[in-house]
């Protein structure tokens, strides 16, 4: 909804959003598989909303690996680089070049079938690459793969966008990806951009809180001695969260400015000697912890839909005795 959003050469924009945001439709729209009902589609500075052909070079990996049981690993690099216009000659060579380049040469002639499921998603990532277009769509290209060859992939893609000089868009729920790849980050929510920035910026901008979790024998002692007796958190809000019979958490609001965590970490080590505590940490909050606040954001309009929904057919009226009542238009009555 309103979505307005434009990626750079060389530059690896990243999509982060809860399940159903709009993360996959909207690249699924930037790559054509969807026609946009409404807005403008640019590329090089073309508007593309009402192209009449497929001229538009994109390299796309969808979130749902798209291969032939029939064909072979190499069989589909070969036959995607003959239908760029490679002769067979050239599209063979470069098969193997880029089937060597993924380390993929002990699966080159084994059909999607009899790959495993991050072989096949390496398998996607490799068709999207041996486009050659300077515009990649990754749709949460490196889920269901281990971490080592994550990392692999991950150092694959910086390359190619280095090389490239490519214009990128990533989804992914992977924080750690994000911060490592991306250079700006925006967080859809309801199918609403909520915000865009560098990771730096949103840790900066909705990361001005620091998280204390503490394990202890007796929450309400520590909280009474540590957090109110002692003032740990020198007059800053907080919240408090208890996570269980012996440990809770406390989100702090603080500026950098009026943080001062050496005065935390002393008198938190001093009330560990003195037993009112067994093991803490403290820090600021996360990607991940931002990530999560948006999300929990998505859970709230829900309901808030639901109620909404619930409540459109009544309308407040004011009867005889002065008090509010509310008259369902479809039943004609007046419930208190």
């Amino acid at each position: 909804k309103n979505v307005t959003l434009g990626v750079d050469q060389c530059e690896c924009f990243g999509l982060l959003g809860p399940n159903g945001s709009g993360k996959s439709t909207l690249l699924n729209t930037s790559a054509f598989v969807y026609q946009p009902t409404i807005g403008h589609l640019y590329y090089d500075g073309k508007d593309t909303l009402h192209r009449k052909d497929n001229s538009v070079p994109i390299g796309y990996c969808p979130q749902e690996d798209v291969v032939w049981d029939q064909m072979t690993l190499y069989e589909h690099i070969e036959m995607y680089l003959y239908l760029q216009g490679y002769s067979k000659s050239e599209a063979k060579n470069l098969a193997l070049k880029f089937i060597d380049y993924c380390r993929l040469n002990a699966h080159k002639n084994k059909l999607p079938t009899e790959l495993s499921g991050g072989t096949c998603r390496k398998l996607s990532i490799l068709i999207a690459l041996c486009c050659n277009s300077s515009t990649i769509l990754l749709d949460e290209p490196t889920a269901g793969m281990d971490p080592s060859t994550r990392r692999y992939v991950w150092d694959m893609f910086k390359a190619t966008i280095q090389n490239r000089q490519s214009s990128t868009i990533m989804s992914t729920h992977s924080m750690e990806e994000a911060e490592l790849l991306c250079n700006r980050i925006g967080i859809l929510v309801n199918g609403k951009l909520r915000c865009i920035g560098s990771p730096e910026h949103l840790k900066m901008k909705f990361g001005n809180t620091y998280i204390l979790d503490v394990q202890t024998e007796d929450v309400e002692r520590f909280h009474q001695e540590v957090i109110v007796d002692q003032d740990l958190f020198q007059g800053q809000e907080y919240t408090r969260e208890d996570k269980s019979k012996q440990r809770v958490k406390y989100e702090v609001q603080c500026d950098n400015e009026n943080n001062n965590l050496s005065v935390v970490f002393e008198t938190m080590e001093r009330n560990r000697r003195a037993g009112l505590l067994s093991d803490y940490s403290y820090s600021k909050t996360s990607l991940e912890q931002i990530f999560l606040n948006f999300a929990l954001l998505k859970e709230i309009e829900i309901a808030q839909d639901s109620e909404n929904e619930e409540d459109k057919d009544k309308v407040v009226v004011v009867i005889d005795n002065d008090k509010e009542g509310l008259v369902s238009k479809e039943k004609n009555k007046i419930e208190r």
